[in-house]
C-alpha cells in the first residue's frame, strides 16, 4: 500500500465462512461500488482503498464487493459485510484482504443492505474521520459511474478517476504489446520444453538430436532473455515519462514471468547438456574397453610363460631348505631319546652338530624366501589371471617355508632348553620347600580360625600376621613356576600349580572367615553405640516425670502462674526427649545406611534384627512421648484458656442483657410512643457501653494469648473460644444496629404523623372537589368551569404530592412501611374519587385546551414567515440586475443566503413538529371538541407548505450563483498557476545555458530558489486541477462543462511546461554537483597520500632494533655514572678516551656499583662507544662523552621547576604535571644541604629551562627515565592513530557520497560516482598500508623485547656467577665444621654403638647424657646455617647460573639433612642400647628373683608381698631387694633396670603388684605340640602330658641349656591345670615349640559374675565384675559340665530388660511366685510422701518437686507400671480414695498410690502372675546358662515370666581362674569370645577427656587434657573410683610422656578409651598407599576364591 502501512488484525478476527462465498460472472453484476475520499492530503496512504468495486456473491446475508483494477495484483481488496455471530465487537461493514481473513483495513459499524457513505473508521480500530474514505452505491446501466444518490459528489475527483491523457495512452499501448509479445513467448518455449521433454524421455539418445534439442534451447533463452533487456527498458522508460501506478505495475507484473521463463529453458538447458554429457561418456568408455582388452590378452600370455620359467626353480630350493630342517630334527629327537643315556661329550658333541645344522638350515631357509618373496614381488606386475596363478604357488611355498621356519625355531635354542631342564629339577626342589613353608603357616591358621564362637581381636590379629609370610612364600612360589614354566615336565607343573591352588584357596577361605570375625566384632561395637543413644533418649523421657509433678497432685485447676511455669517445664521436658530420640533415630539410619555397603548379608542381618529391637525402644519411647505430649497440650490449654474462658462468659452476659434493652426498639411503630422510644435508646446506652468494656476486655485477653500460644490445639480451643466471642460481638452489633436505628425510629414516627397530616388535608381538598361538580346535564357557566377546574387541579396536586412523599419515603429503608401502606391505600382511594370527578367534567375542559392548541400552531406559523421575509433580504445583491459580481462580495452573498435559509427550515421543522404532536393530542379529545381544532390546524399546513416551495426554490436559485461565482474562481486559479509556472522557468533561465562559468555557489542559490517556487507552482497547479475536477462534476451536463474542459486541458498543458523546466534544471543542477564532488573527493585522496608517507618515515627508526639497544645501554651507563656521582664514588674518567680506556672506564664501574645495570658486554661496550663517538675520530671527547646525559624524562609526580639550583633561593619557573616530558641538559647534581638530587633540564613543550627535583629526601621519585624505543614508539602510534583518522574520514566520505549517487543511473553523476569508486580503491590500499606497517613495527617491538630480556638475562647470569663463588665457599667452611662435630658426637657414644657386649658397658647413662647434650648443640649450630642458606636464595630466574645457585643450596641442605640423619641414628642407635642394657639387667634380675623364690619355695607374689605388704614397693626399696641379690651390676645399670620397671626416674616413683609381676613372672605360649617332663635331662626323664599349641605356661626355673643337646629347657606351670614340669624352649634343629609372651590379662565385655568354685553351685557369685574390667589369668581355661536346669525367659519389671534366667537348681531356688504382691497401674496416678493427700511431709528424694503449698509429689506413675505392696491398703477418710503404701518396681522409690478414686475410678489393680527374684542373679540374653548377661537382677526384684519354666541341660563350657585387678578378688568365670577377651596394656583415646593425678575423680587435679587420637600405655589398673562408680588406670601418654588417671568409660556409657593392639599399631604405620593396596588385594583374592567355589 504506498505509504500506507498496514493495521494490525483484530484481536479476535472474524470467524471463517460457514458458507463459501458465491462467485458469478461478471456480465451478471448488478452493482458497483466508488470508493473515494475528500481529504485534501492522503497522511496514512489509503490509495489502495480508492477505485471501483463489482459485486462478487453474498456472505451473512450481505452482497461481497471485490476492487476492479487490483484482481490480478498480489494484493486483492474486499468489501463485506460480517454479522453479530462473533460478537458485536466484530460486526459491520469491513476492507480486507479476503472475506472473512485476519488483515483489515477499514471497518464501519453499520448493518444496512449496503455498504454505509461514511462512517468509516481508518485504521480498522480507529477514530472516523471526517471525508478520509467515502464509498457510493453506482448503477451498472449508465455508461460512467454516476452516484445514485442526489447529494453532492466528492470536491477532489482527480483522486479517484482522471481523464487519460496521449502519454497515458502510449503507456497502455506499450503494456498491450508487451503482453503480447510475452504471450508468444512462452507458447514458443512451452513448445520447445515440451520436444525436450520427448527427446530425454527416449530409451536411446544419440547425439545428433542432442545437440540439435541444445540448439533450439540456446535460441530460445536468447529470445528470453533479450525480451527481458527490452522489458526492464520499457519499464525504466516509462518511469522517466512518468507513468501511472497502474501501467508501471502492469509491466513490473509481467518481468516475474519472464523470469520464469529463462529459470524453466535454463532448467532445460542443464538437463540436455547432462545427457549429451553422459551419451559422450558412454561412447568414449566402450572404446577404451576395448583397447583395454586386446592389450590384457597378449600381457596374460607373456606372464605365464614367464612363471613357468621361474616356479620349477623356487620349488627345489624351498624343498632343499625342508630337507635341512627335517635333519636337525632328527639330530634333536635322537638327543633326546638318549639323553639319559649318553655321556656329557657326547652330548655336547651332538648338540654342537645340531646348533651347525641348525645354521645351515636357517641360512637355506632365509635363501628360499628371499627368493620367494622376490618372485611374489615380481608377480604382482603379472597380469591378472597370470597373477592370481602366480600368487598361488608362491603362496604355498612361502606357507612350506613359514613352517618349516616354525619348527626351526625351538631347535635353534635346543642348547638353552636342554640347559634349562637340567635346571628345572634343581628348581623344584626350592619351590617345593617354599610351599611347604606357605603350607605349614596356613594350616596354623586354619587351625586357629576353625571355630564357631567369635574371635578375638587379637586372635584375629595374629592370625592374619600369619598369613602375611605365607601369601609372600606363595607369591615367591608362582614366581618361580612362572619362571620355570617352560623347563619343567607338565606333570610337576601340574603338581605344583595344584598345590598352589589348594594353598591360596584355603588362604582366601581363611582371609574370609577373619574378614566375617572382624565384620562381627564392627558390628557388635555399632550395636553398642545404638544402645548408647536408645539408653540416652529412654533416660530423657523418664526426666519428664519429674515436671509433671504439679499436675498430679489431684487439684483439677492450677493457678494460672503455677499451672503455666508447669507447662513450660513439661515442655522443655519433651524437647530434651525429642532431641535425644531424633539422635539416636539419625544414629540408628546411618548405621542402616552404612550397613548396606559396609558389611556382608549375614552381618547386615543380624544388625537388622539387633537394630529393630533398638527401632522398637525408640518407638515405644516415642509413642510414650506423644501421649505425654498430648497430656501436656491438654493442661496447657486448660491453664492458658482459664482466664480467656471467663472473660468470653461475661461478655456474653452482656450482650445478652443489651439484647434485651432493645427489644422495645424492634416493636411495630403504631404500638409505641416516641416517649417509649426515647426511654429505650437511653437504656440502651448504657447496656452497650458494658457490653463494649467486657467485649474488649475478653479480646484483648485473647489477642495476648493467641500471640503467645503456637500450638495447633490450643490454636484450635481459642478459635472455639473466638467463635464464641465472635457470637456475642454479633449479638452485640445487631443490637447496636438495633439502638442506633432508634433516632430512625422517631423520625420514622415523626414521618408517619406528618403523612398522616398531609393525606388527612388532601382528603378535604377532594371532598371539597366532589361538593363543586354539577351535575350531569347541569349547565355550567365560563366562571363555575374555570373554579371547578382550579379545584380538580389542586385536589390533584395534593393527591399526585401524597403518592410522590409516600412513594419516596417507601422506596428508603424505613421501619414505617406497615403504618405508610396503610395511608397509601387512603391516598387511591382519594386518586379514584378524582377520576371520577375528571371524567364527568371532561368534555368542557377539552374544548377549552383545543383553543390554546390552535394558538400556538398559529404562533409558528407566523414565525416562519417572518423568516421567509429574511431570506429575501438576503437574495438583492444577486437581483440587482449584475451578472458577474466581485468574487468576496458573490461569496458573503451566497453565505448569507445559505445562513437566511438554514434558519427558514429550522422555523419549518419547528412547527411542523409542534402542529403534528398537537394534531395527535387533539384527536384524543370527544369530536365536538376535535373537529374544529383539527380543520384550524389543517389550515397552518397550508400556510408551512407554501412556506417550504418558496424555500425550495430559494435554495435552487442561490445553487446557481454559487456555480457561477465557482466558475469565476476557477478561472482566477489557472491564472495564477500560469502566473507561478512562468516565474519558475525565469528562475530556472541561468540552468539552461551549456556555460558551466557559473559559480557553484550561485548555482546552489539558483537550485535552491527553483525548487521553492517549482513546490509553490506544483501545490498551485494541483490545487487547479482538483478544484476544476470537483466543478465539472458539479456542472456535467450543462453548457458550463465545455468551458470547464478547456480550462482543464490549458492547465494540463502549464502542468507539462512546468514538468520540462524542472527536469532541464535538474540535468544542469547535477553537472554542478558532480564537478564539485570530483574536486573533494581529490583532496581528501591527497590528504590520505600525505599521511600514509608521514607514518612510514615513522616506522623506519622502529624497525631497526639495534640502534634503540645501543641507546638503552647508554641510558643504563649514564645512571651508574649519576648514581656512582651523587655518592661521590666515581673517579674522573679524564678528558678524552680512547676505546681501551672507555673499557676500561666501564670495567671500573662495574666493579664498584655491583649491579646487573653496571655489567655491560664487550660488544656493548664498543657499541656504545662508536655511538658516542659522534665525530668519527676514534676517541671520546668531554663534550661526546657528557652526551650520555643528553636523555630525556618524565614526570611521575607533580613538580615545579625553578630557575636555580637551590630550592630556597630559586624562584618557580613552570609547574610540571604528570606526563610532562624534559630534557637533560647535563648530570643530575646533589643537594647535600637538602638531601635531593636536582636535574638542570629543559621542557620539550616550552623550551623553558630550569632545575627540577628528581629524587625526594625520603625516596619520592619525580622524574622517570623515557625509553627511547618506548617514545618512539608512542609517538609512532600517536601519529598512526591520526593518520587512520583521516584515512577513515576520507573512507566515511566517500562512501556516504556513494551511497547518495547509487541510485543515479544517467548523467554526469554517473561519471563522479565512477571517479569516486577509483578514489576509494586508492584509500583502501592506503588503508591496508598502514595495518600491514603497524604489523611490521608490532613484530619489530616484539623483536626489541626479546633481545632486551636476552642482553638483561645474560647480565644477571654473569652477576649470579660471581656470587655463586662467594656462597660456595662460605657454605664449604660452615659444613666442615658441622661434620666434625658430629665425628666428636660418634666418639663420646661409641662405647654404647660398637661394644659387642653391652652388659660390660658400666656407664650408660653418662654416656649418652653427654650424647644428648652434644646433640643438642649440633642441632643449634645445623639451624643458623640452614637461616644462613635460607638468606641467600637464589635469584626468581632459573636459568643460567641462577639454576647453579639453586643447586648448590639444594645440595648443601641435602647434606645437612643428610648429616642430621646420620647424627639422629647414631643418638638412636645409643638410646636402644641403653634400653638393651637396662634390659639385659632385667634379665638378670629376673632370674635372680626367681631363683631366689625357689630356693625360699615361695612364688613372686609373696615375694612382692613381702617388700610391699598391702601396698606399693617404692623405688629406694626396690633398690635394696635388688643389691641384696648380686647382680654384679653397676650403680647406674641399676638406676636403668629401675627406670625400665617403673617407666620413671623420679625417687619417689613406686612400683604397683601388676607392674611388679608384669616385669617379673614370665610366661612362654606353646606354638606346637611338645611333651612336659619330670626332669631337664630329656633322657631321664618321663612325659607329664603334651602341651597343646596356644597353651601358656608360667616359668619357675631357668632357661637353662642342655649342651648336649644344644637345646634350652624352662621348669614352667601349665596354667591349664597347675601342672608343673620341664619342656624345650625349641628344638636342635631350630624348631620354636615356645614364644615369649607377656602376662596373660583378659577384660571383661559384658558383666560377669565372679563365682567361688570351679563348679557352679548355686550360691550366689563372690561379686558382679563390671564391662572393661581386667582380671589376671591365673589358671585354666577348663572346661565345666553342669546338671539340668530349670529356666525361663523373662522381663524385668523395673527396666523392661528381657532375658533367661535360672529359676531352679539342684543348690538353691533363684525366682518364686506369689512370694510379694504387686500392683498394676490402669491410669496415670502420682506417688506422694503420706497417706493424707493433704498431709504429706517434705521429704528429700531426686523426684519430688516443691509448690507453693508445700504439696509433695513424687512423680507419676504411667498407666502399665507395677508397683509391689508395703503396706495398705487404706481408705483416706478425707478424700474417700483407697491408697496404699508401694514401692516402684522401675526405681525404688517408695510412697503412697491411690488404687481406688472416689468416684469408682481404677488406678491400680493387683497382679499375680509376677515372680520375685529372691537372690542375685544374672539375666542372660540366651537359653543357655552360658550366655552374655544382660544384668544382674537384684534381690526381692519383680519378673514377669514369658516364656516357659523350660528344663535345660547346659552345654559344656570353658571356666578359667582369674583374679581382678581393681580389688585382687579371685574366683572363677565362665570364658567366651562374647564375655571375654585378650588384654592389652594400651589404650586410644576415642573421644576428648582430662588425665588427673589420682584415682579420685572429685578430689582430682588436672595433669592435661587427652585429644581424641592419642595412645596411652597402662602403668596401673584399671581400678574403680567407689566414688563415682567409674573404672580408671594411671597410664601414661605416648605423646609427651605424661602420667595420670583416666577414665575408660562414663557413667552414661561413652567410651573415652578403647583397646590399642599390636595389630592395630602396626596398620597406623603403613603408608595409605600399602593399605590400599593391601585391602585391594585381599578383595581381588576374595573375589578369585568365590569365582573357584
Amino acid at each position: 500500500m504506498h505509504r500506507y502501512q498496514q493495521p494490525q488484525a483484530p484481536s479476535r478476527r472474524p470467524g471463517r465462512l460457514p458458507v463459501a462465498v458465491k462467485r458469478e460472472a461478471a456480465e451478471a453484476k448488478s452493482t458497483r461500488l466508488r470508493v473515494f475520499t475528500e481529504a485534501e492530503k492522503d497522511e496514512i496512504g489509503i490509495a489502495t482503498l480508492l477505485g471501483e468495486y463489482t459485486e462478487l456473491g453474498m456472505n451473512h446475508g450481505r452482497p461481497t464487493f471485490q476492487k476492479v483494477e487490483n484482481a490480478g495484483s498480489e494484493v486483492n481488496v474486499f468489501v463485506y459485510y460480517w454479522d453479530t455471530r462473533d460478537g458485536p465487537e466484530f460486526s459491520g461493514w469491513w476492507f480486507g484482504d479476503k472475506v472473512g481473513g485476519t488483515q483489515v483495513w477499514s471497518r464501519a459499524m453499520d448493518s444496512g443492505k449496503a455498504p454505509p457513505r461514511k462512517g468509516w473508521r481508518v485504521p480498522w480500530d480507529g477514530d472516523e474521520q471526517q471525508g478520509l474514505l467515502l464509498v457510493e452505491v453506482m448503477d451498472t446501466t449508465a455508461a460512467m459511474a454516476q452516484p445514485v444518490s442526489a447529494s453532492n459528489g466528492p470536491r477532489h475527483a482527480s483522486l479517484l478517476k482522471q481523464e487519460p491523457d496521449p502519454d497515458q495512452r502510449v503507456m497502455a499501448e506499450r503494456v498491450k504489446l508487451a503482453m503480447e509479445r510475452i504471450v508468444a513467448a512462452e507458447a514458443e518455449v512451452e513448445q520447445a520444453i515440451t520436444s525436450t521433454k520427448e527427446t530425454l524421455s527416449g530409451e536411446e539418445l544419440d547425439e545428433s538430436s542432442l545437440l540439435e534439442t541444445d540448439s533450439i534451447l540456446r535460441t530460445q533463452l536468447d529470445n528470453v532473455q533479450s525480451e527481458q533487456k527490452h522489458l526492464a527498458k520499457e519499464l525504466a522508460e516509462g518511469r522517466a515519462a512518468g507513468g501511472t501506478q497502474t501501467s508501471l505495475g502492469d509491466l513490473a507484473r509481467l518481468a516475474p514471468r519472464v523470469r520464469q521463463l529463462a529459470v524453466s529453458v535454463g532448467s532445460q538447458l542443464t538437463h540436455v547438456q547432462a545427457a549429451l554429457t553422459k551419451v559422450r561418456q558412454q561412447a568414449m568408455l566402450a572404446k577404451q574397453k576395448a583397447s583395454a582388452a586386446e592389450v590384457a590378452a597378449e600381457r596374460e600370455q607373456k606372464d605365464a610363460a614367464s612363471l613357468q620359467a621361474i616356479l620349477p626353480e623356487a620349488m627345489d630350493i624351498v624343498t632343499a631348505a625342508e630337507d635341512a630342517v627335517e635333519t636337525v630334527a632328527i639330530l634333536a629327537a635322537a638327543v633326546s631319546v638318549d639323553e639319559t643315556d649318553t655321556s656329557e661329550t657326547h652330548k655336547a658333541k651332538a648338540i654342537q652338530d645340531i646348533e651347525k645344522c641348525a645354521s645351515k638350515a636357517q641360512g637355506d631357509l632365509l635363501e628360499a624366501k628371499k627368493l620367494v618373496n622376490g618372485h611374489m614381488a615380481a608377480c604382482k606386475k603379472y597380469a591378472p589371471e597370470a597373477q592370481k596363478v602366480a600368487i598361488q604357488e608362491f603362496a604355498a611355498l612361502e606357507k612350506r617355508l613359514n613352517e618349516a621356519a616354525k619348527r626351526l625355531t625351538p631347535l635353534k635354542r635346543f642348547r638353552q632348553e636342554h640347559e634349562q631342564k637340567a635346571a628345572a629339577r634343581k628348581a623344584l626342589m626350592e619351590i617345593s620347600q617354599k610351599l611347604s613353608s606357605a603350607e605349614l603357616e596356613i594350616e596354623k591358621a586354619h587351625i586357629m580360625t576353625s571355630t564357631d564362637s567369635q574371635m578375638e581381636q587379637d586372635d584375629i590379629t595374629s592370625t592374619a600376621q600369619l598369613l602375611g609370610p605365607a601369601e609372600e612364600d606363595l607369591k615367591n612360589a608362582k614366581l618361580l613356576i612362572a619362571k620355570r614354566l617352560n623347563a619343567t615336565s607338565k606333570d610337576d607343573l601340574e603338581e605344583l600349580h595344584q598345590r598352589v591352588a589348594d594353598a591360596s584357596a584355603k588362604l582366601t577361605t581363611i582371609r574370609q572367615v577373619l574378614a566375617r570375625q572382624e565384620e562381627a566384632l564392627a558390628v557388635e561395637r555399632a550395636l553398642s553405640e545404638v544402645h548408647e543413644k536408645i539408653e540416652q533418649a529412654e533416660e530423657a523421657y523418664l526426666a519428664t516425670s519429674e515436671a509433671e509433678m504439679p499436675f498430679l497432685k489431684g487439684l483439677e485447676v492450677l493457678p494460672i502462674q503455677e499451672g503455666m511455669q508447669a507447662v513450660a517445664q513439661c515442655e522443655a521436658a519433651c524437647e530434651r526427649c525429642e532431641g535425644a530420640l531424633d539422635v539416636a533415630r539419625k544414629f540408628l539410619n546411618k548405621v542402616e545406611t552404612e550397613s548396606k555397603t559396609k558389611w556382608s548379608k549375614e552381618g547386615q542381618k543380624h544388625l537388622a534384627a539387633e537394630l529393630k529391637k533398638c527401632r522398637d525402644r525408640g518407638e515405644e519411647t516415642h509413642q510414650k512421648l506423644r501421649i505425654f505430649k498430648k497430656e501436656t497440650r491438654q493442661r496447657k490449654a486448660k491453664a492458658m484458656l482459664q482466664e480467656v474462658s471467663e472473660k468470653v462468659a461475661e461478655a456474653e452476659n452482656q450482650s445478652q442483657a443489651l439484647a434485651e434493652v432493645v427489644k422495645v426498639l424492634s416493636a411495630e411503630l403504631d404500638k409505641v410512643t416516641v416517649e417509649a422510644l426515647k426511654l429505650a435508646i437511653d437504656q440502651s446506652i448504657a447496656a452497650e457501653k458494658e457490653a463494649v468494656r467486657t467485649y474488649n476486655a475478653a479480646r484483648e485477653v485473647m489477642s495476648a494469648k493467641q500471640k503467645e500460644v503456637k500450638d495447633p490445639p490450643l490454636l484450635m480451643e481459642l478459635t472455639k473460644l473466638q467463635k464464641k466471642l465472635a457470637s456475642a460481638h454479633q449479638e452485640m452489633v445487631k443490637s447496636r444496629q438495633i439502638a442506633k436505628g432508634g433516632e430512625q425510629l422517631i423520625k420514622d414516627k415523626k414521618v408517619v404523623l406528618e403523612e398522616e397530616r398531609k393525606v388527612g388535608l388532601m382528603e378535604t381538598l377532594v371532598e371539597k372537589a366532589e361538593k363543586m361538580m354539577p351535575a350531569e346535564d347541569q349547565d355550567v357557566k365560563k366562571e363555575e368551569l374555570i373554579q371547578i377546574d382550579s379545584a380538580i387541579k389542586s385536589a390533584n396536586a395534593a393527591v399526585h404530592a401524597s403518592q410522590r412523599s409516600l412513594d419516596k419515603h417507601l422506596a428508603g429503608d424505613t421501619s414505617a412501611k406497615a403504618c405508610l401502606s396503610k395511608l397509601v391505600s387512603r391516598v387511591k382511594e382519594a386518586a379514584t374519587k378524582m377520576e371520577k370527578i375528571k371524567k364527568t367534567t371532561k368534555t368542557q375542559r377539552e374544548k377549552a385546551s383545543a383553543e390554546v392548541i390552535v394558538k400556538a400552531a398559529e404562533q409558528h406559523v407566523e414565525a416562519v414567515e417572518a423568516a421567509l421575509q429574511k431570506v429575501a433580504e438576503a437574495e438583492l445583491p444577486f437581483l440587482k440586475g449584475i451578472e458577474v459580481i466581485p468574487l468576496s462580495e458573490a461569496s458573503s452573498a451566497i453565505a448569507e443566503c445559505e445562513q437566511a435559509a438554514k434558519q427558514v427550515q429550522e422555523a419549518l421543522e419547528r412547527a411542523k413538529s409542534l402542529i403534528a404532536t398537537k394534531t395527535i393530542e387533539a384527536k384524543k379529545f370527544a369530536e365536538v371538541a376535535s373537529k374544529p381544532c383539527l380543520e384550524r390546524l389543517a389550515l397552518q399546513v397550508e400556510r408551512i407548505n407554501a412556506a417550504a416551495a418558496k424555500l425550495s426554490q430559494f435554495r435552487k436559485d442561490t445553487e446557481s450563483h454559487k456555480r457561477t461565482s465557482q466558475m469565476h474562481e476557477a478561472a482566477e486559479m489557472l491564472k495564477k498557476a500560469e502566473e507561478e509556472v512562468e516565474k519558475t522557468i525565469e528562475a530556472g533561465a541561468p540552468l539552461d545555458t551549456e556555460d558551466l562559468s557559473i559559480t557553484p555557489e550561485a548555482a546552489t542559490e539558483v537550485c535552491a530558489k527553483l525548487g521553492h517556487l517549482e513546490k509553490a507552482a506544483n501545490k498551485t497547479v494541483t490545487e487547479a486541477l482538483v478544484f476544476l475536477a470537483e466543478r465539472r462534476k458539479d456542472v456535467k451536463g450543462t453548457p458550463k462543462e465545455v468551458e470547464l474542459e478547456k480550462m482543464q486541458a490549458q492547465l494540463i498543458k502549464i502542468k507539462a511546461k512546468l514538468q520540462t523546466a524542472k527536469k532541464n534544471a535538474s540535468q544542469q543542477e547535477q553537472r554542478f554537483v558532480a564537478r564539485k564532488l570530483a574536486a573533494e573527493a581529490a583532496q581528501r585522496g591527497e590528504e590520505v597520500e600525505e599521511e600514509l608517507k608521514k607514518v612510514q618515515a615513522a616506522a623506519e627508526p622502529l624497525q631497526q632494533s639495534s640502534g634503540f639497544l645501543v641507546q638503552s645501554n647508554v641510558q643504563r651507563l649514564a645512571a651508574v655514572v649519576q648514581e656512582l656521582k651523587a655518592k661521590d664514588e666515581l673517579k674522573q674518567a679524564g678528558k678524552d678516551m680512547t676505546l681501551g680506556a672507555f673499557r676500561a672506564f666501564v670495567a671500573r664501574l662495574a666493579e664498584e656499583h655491583n649491579s646487573e645495570d653496571s655489567v655491560f658486554s664487550e660488544a656493548e661496550v664498543e657499541a656504545m662507544f662508536h655511538h658516542l663517538d659522534a665525530d668519527n675520530s676514534g676517541d671520546l671527547s668531554e663534550s661526546e662523552f657528557q652526551g650520555i646525559f643528553a636523555e630525556q624524562f618524565a614526570c611521575v609526580q607533580p613538580i615545579s621547576m625553578t630557575e636555580s639550583f637551590s630550592i630556597t633561593d630559586g624562584k618557580s619557573v613552570a609547574k610540571l604535571e604528570v606526563g610532562s616530558v624534559v630534557e637533560a641538559l647535563g648530570m643530575p647534581q646533589f643537594d647535600e644541604h637538602q638531601k635531593l638530587t636536582r636535574l638542570h633540564c629543559r621542557l620539550a613543550d616550552d623550551m623553558k629551562e630550569g632545575w627540577v627535583t628528581m629524587k625526594g629526601n625520603q625516596g619520592k621519585v619525580f622524574l622517570d627515565r623515557l625509553s627511547p624505543h618506548n617514545t618512539s614508539l608512542k609517538a609512532f602510534e600517536r601519529m598512526r592513530q591520526a593518520s587512520c583518522k583521516v584515512v577513515g574520514k576520507a573512507l566515511g566520505y566517500l562512501n556516504s557520497t556513494r551511497k547518495t549517487l547509487a541510485d543515479c543511473d544517467r548523467g554526469p553523476l554517473v561519471e563522479a560516482r565512477t571517479k569516486m569508486d577509483e578514489l576509494r580503491a586508492k584509500v583502501v590500499a592506503s588503508q591496508q598500508k598502514l595495518d600491514e606497517i603497524k604489523k611490521k613495527v608490532e613484530e619489530a617491538a616484539k623483536e626489541y623485547s626479546k633481545r632486551e630480556a636476552a642482553e638483561r638475562q645474560a647480565r644477571s647470569n654473569a652477576r649470579t656467577r660471581r656470587l655463586l663463588d662467594s656462597i660456595s665457599k662460605e657454605i664449604d667452611e660452615k659444613c666442615e665444621n658441622l661434620r666434625q662435630e658430629a665425628k666428636r658426637i660418634r666418639e663420646v657414644i661409641d662405647p654404647l654403638n660398637s661394644t659387642a657386649d653391652l652388659e660390660a658397658v658400666a656407664t650408660p647413662s653418662s654416656i649418652l647424657r653427654d650424647g644428648e647434650q652434644m646433640s643438642a648443640k649440633l642441632a643449634d649450630e645445623m639451624a643458623a646455617v640452614r637461616k644462613f642458606i635460607e638468606e641467600h636464595e637464589a635469584p626468581k630466574s632459573a636459568e643460567g647460573c641462577a639454576t647453579q645457585i639453586k643447586q648448590l643450596l639444594a645440595s648443601a641442605v641435602s647434606k645437612l639433612d643428610a648429616l642430621g640423619k646420620l647424627n639422629a641414628q647414631h643418638m638412636k642407635v645409643a638410646r636402644s642400647s641403653a634400653l638393651k642394657v637396662g634390659q639385659a639387667a632385667l634379665r638378670k634380675a629376673q632370674q635372680a628373683m626367681r631363683t631366689e623364690a625357689l630356693r625360699r619355695e615361695l612364688g613372686v607374689e609373696a615375694l612382692f608381698d613381702e617388700m610391699a605388704g598391702e601396698g606399693e614397693v617404692a623405688r629406694s626399696a626396690m633398690q635394696r631387694r635388688l643389691e641384696s641379690l648380686e647382680l654384679s651390676l653397676s650403680s647406674e645399670q641399676v638406676a636403668l633396670l629401675l627406670d625400665t620397671i617403673m617407666e620413671s626416674s623420679s625417687e619417689d616413683a613406686v612400683i604397683s603388684r601388676w607392674r611388679f609381676l608384669r616385669n617379673f613372672q614370665q610366661f612362654y605360649e606353646c606354638q606346637k605340640n611338645i611333651a612336659l617332663t619330670t626332669d631337664f635331662v630329656i633322657s631321664n626323664c618321663k612325659p607329664k602330658r603334651s602341651l597343646n599349641a596356644s597353651e601358656v605356661v608360667e616359668v619357675l626355673e631357668g632357661p637353662q641349656r642342655d649342651e648336649k643337646l644344644g637345646i634350652e629347657r624352662i621348669r614352667g606351670r601349665a596354667m591349664r591345670d597347675n601342672l608343673e614340669g620341664w619342656v624345650s624352649i625349641s628344638g636342635n634343629q631350630g624348631t620354636a615349640f615356645l614364644k615369649e609372651r607377656p602376662k596373660p590379662f583378659v577384660v571383661c565385655l559384658i558383666d560377669l559374675p565372679l563365682e567361688k568354685d570351679f563348679l557352679s553351685s548355686g550360691e550366689p557369685p563372690i561379686r558382679l565384675l563390671k564391662a572393661d574390667e581386667v582380671l589376671e589369668h591365673l589358671e585354666g581355661p577348663r572346661s565345666d559340665t553342669s546338671e539340668a536346669l530349670m529356666r525361663a525367659r523373662c522381663k524385668a519389671l523395673s527396666d523392661d530388660a528381657t532375658g533367661w534366667i535360672t529359676l531352679t537348681s539342684q543348690q538353691q531356688v533363684t525366682a518364686e511366685k506369689g512370694h510379694q504382691k504387686f500392683f498394676s497401674c490402669k491410669n496415670g496416678v502420682a506417688i506422694t510422701d503420706g497417706p493424707n493427700i493433704k498431709a504429706c511431709k517434705a521429704e528429700s528424694h531426686r523426684w519430688q518437686r516443691r509448690s507453693e503449698s508445700c504439696f509433695q509429689v513424687f512423680r507419676k506413675l504411667e498407666a502399665g507400671e507395677v508397683i509391689r505392696l508395703l503396706e495398705g491398703p487404706e481408705v483416706d477418710k478425707d478424700s474417700g480414695v483407697t491408697r496404699i503404701k508401694a514401692a516402684c518396681l522401675k526405681d525404688g522409690l517408695e510412697g503412697w498410690v491411690t488404687t481406688l478414686g472416689n468416684a469408682g475410678t481404677l488406678y491400680a489393680e493387683e497382679q499375680t502372675q509376677y515372680y520375685t527374684v529372691l537372690c542375685e542373679a544374672p539375666l542372660q540374653k540366651a537359653k543357655h546358662s552360658t550366655s552374655e548377661t544382660v544384668r544382674a537382677l537384684r534381690r526381692d526384684e519383680a519378673i514377669e515370666v514369658l516364656e516357659g519354666p523350660v528344663e535345660f541341660t547346659p552345654e559344656i563350657t570353658e571356666r578359667l581362674k582369674a583374679r581382678a585387678v581393681n580389688d585382687g578378688a579371685m574366683g572363677w568365670v565362665t570364658a567366651t569370645t562374647k564375655r571375654l577377651k585378650r588384654w592389652y596394656p594400651t589404650y586410644m583415646c576415642k573421644q576428648s577427656t582430662v588425665l588427673q593425678d589420682t584415682l579420685a575423680t572429685k578430689s582430682a587435679n588436672l595433669v592435661r587434657r587427652v585429644e581424641e587420637g592419642e595412645v596411652l600405655e597402662v602403668l596401673d589398673g584399671p581400678k574403680e573410683d567407689a566414688e563415682a562408680g567409674l573404672l580408671r588406670v594411671r597410664a601414661k601418654a605416648r605423646k609427651d610422656q605424661a602420667i595420670g588417671w583416666i577414665t575408660l568409660r562414663g557413667n552414661q556409657g561413652t567410651l573415652f578409651l578403647a583397646q590399642w593392639t599390636a595389630r592395630d599399631e602396626q596398620l597406623a604405620k603403613q603408608p595409605k598407599e600399602q593399605k590400599e593396596k593391601e585391602q585391594k588385594e585381599e578383595k581381588e583374592e576374595k573375589k578369585v576364591a568365590t569365582s573357584k567355589v
